[in-house]
């Protein structure tokens, strides 16, 4: 018999079954591979707050260095869903394993963004001097601009200690014929960019190296000092990558392998211009479609990323605090992504 208390009881069996069903209001957890630098960080709270804003997904980041990073979002279980700012060739190998190849386990997202790195100078002072090569630095005359203020040898700031592409600046330095003329020095980041300010005031001489996605090049105007263009890895322990070239123009031995590491490698020409990725496992397809494709179409420019990174290493925002003031203020470019089958939107930073 269907009375009023029937259908009452009936009424909130059903409500109870609602609040309590983990289905109805569960959350999607998407856990993102966490990497140290400034770039990465960036997107990594860039998708996070778009995920749990917009997309009602619950995000965690891991820790992790980027091998084992890759490891664990291949396997689809859940312990790593998204790898941020995978920087292509550099990291060829992988991609070969577990995108383009091997157990295909991981995605690309549609749009990756362009990373620069190389020799950087001034441009007031490619613009008044006429420095635009490597080449250039050969000449006495254009060593001199870069001697530091009290005076002494020409310096080449190479970068940080331990730094596969500090040894690489020494290496280029001996191979393009300017080493006798400049002194390569090793130098954190930090104090690379003090003596970059310094020498901005001053309107100085200053050549280092750097790589883009960076503050810096929202703070100056720098220009990159041509080099021959890449055309293949030499060394041994690149046979199995795909851009092996048994004559190519980079042959680099690390100190870790050879103590006459500077003299047995010979690198003459720029480092490959890299594209620079989002990865999501293959698993968010069916565990959280919407998510996955969002993350395809996820994409940013380098000057917004300069722009950002500006704001937290310089005016020390939190990240998570500039990702979000970016998210709400960028809500075009956010719904591109977020609409199917969705097509880059390049917006002013």
């Amino acid at each position: 018999m269907n009375t009023p208390l029937s259908r009452s009881l009936g009424a909130a069996a059903l409500l109870a079954s609602l609040i309590l069903s983990p289905t109805v209001f569960a959350k999607d957890k998407i856990v993102i591979g966490e990497q140290n630098w400034t770039g990465a960080i960036v997107i990594q709270h860039i998708l996070g707050e778009v995920i749990e804003s917009r997309l009602n997904g619950d995000v965690s980041y891991l820790a992790g260095d980027v091998p084992v990073l890759f490891s664990a979002a291949a396997k689809g279980d859940g312990a790593v869903d998204v790898l941020t700012d995978i920087w292509l060739p550099n990291q060829s190998a992988a991609w070969a394993r577990y995108v383009a190849g091997g157990t295909r386990s991981l995605v690309p997202n549609d749009h990756p963004y362009a990373g620069e790195q190389g020799f950087y100078i001034p441009g007031y002072i490619q613009d008044k001097y006429g420095v635009k090569s490597v080449y250039d630095l050969k000449k006495p005359e254009v060593a001199k601009l870069f001697e530091p203020l009290g005076g002494g040898e020409a310096q080449l700031l190479v970068g940080p200690a331990g730094w596969e592409s500090t040894y690489i600046g020494q290496i280029k330095a001996k191979d393009y014929g300017f080493a006798d003329k400049f002194e390569s020095v090793s130098t954190e980041a930090s104090v690379t960019y003090a003596k970059l300010s310094a020498a901005y005031k001053a309107q100085r001489g200053v050549v280092f190296y750097a790589y883009t996605p960076d503050w810096i090049f929202s703070a100056f105007d720098l220009r990159r000092l041509e080099e021959p263009a890449f055309d293949g890895y030499a060394q041994d322990n690149k046979k199995d990558d795909p851009l092996y070239k048994p004559d190519g123009c980079w042959k680099f031995i690390s100190p870790t392998v050879d103590p006459d590491w500077l003299n047995k490698s010979q690198i003459t020409c720029a480092f490959p211009d890299a594209k620079v990725y989002v990865l999501a496992s293959t698993a968010l397809q069916k565990r959280a479609p919407k998510i996955a494709e969002f993350l395809r179409n996820f994409a940013i420019e380098p000057a917004q990323l300069n722009n950002l990174i500006l704001k937290i290493e310089k005016e020390k925002l939190p990240a998570d605090a500039a990702a979000k003031a970016w998210v709400q203020a960028n809500t075009a470019t956010v719904d591109q992504w977020l609409a199917p089958s969705a097509q880059k939107v390049s917006t002013n930073p």
